[in-house]
């Protein structure tokens, strides 16, 4: 099989499983926190209180579904969407360009550090502003990698692209 089929194969389960992810976020979880934005959604962080409000909104039936699927479909996820971004800049680019794949992968790292701290959260009997701040600040993270590893692809990509 072409590294280009595999590619194509690995970008429709990347979004399949980001699909699944965004139906069981807004079918379930979404209205088991009163509409409230879960903690992985919140692009520009969350401050303590925000947090807590989360938690005090959230139904154990939605604290079950933010640990069990969500947590399954959010670990697989930024696994295969690392792959999907890095793969085409490892194949495509030349010399030091390749370098620009770690991006993709700090961002699987920061997302499953953040899915960890996330689940202390629902777990704990009591949380605290510094607990809060960690996944806050792991979730920009999170998000700015996500950012950089686009601009590398479409970077390595124009670099490459025949005219």
């Amino acid at each position: 099989m072409s590294p280009g089929r595999l590619w194509q194969g690995l970008a429709v389960l990347t979004a399949a499983l980001y699909g699944g992810l965004a139906w069981v976020w807004f079918a379930e979880l979404v209205p088991a926190a009163g509409g409230l934005t879960p903690f992985d959604g919140r692009l520009s962080g969350y401050t303590a209180e925000e947090g807590d409000a989360f938690l005090q909104a959230l139904t154990p039936t939605g604290r079950e579904v933010y640990l069990g699927t969500v947590r399954s479909l959010d670990t697989l996820f930024p696994i295969c969407l690392a792959a999907t971004l890095a793969a085409p800049i490892l194949y495509l680019g030349k010399g030091v360009w390749r370098v620009l794949a770690f991006l993709p992968l700090g961002y699987m790292a920061v997302d499953l550090m953040e899915n960890a701290q996330v689940a202390r959260l629902l777990q704990a009997d009591v949380t605290t502003a510094e607990m809060f701040d960690a996944a806050s600040r792991l979730t920009v993270t999170k998000y700015a990698l996500l950012v950089a590893s686009m601009i590398a692809l479409v970077a390595v990509f124009m670099r490459t692209r025949r005219p």
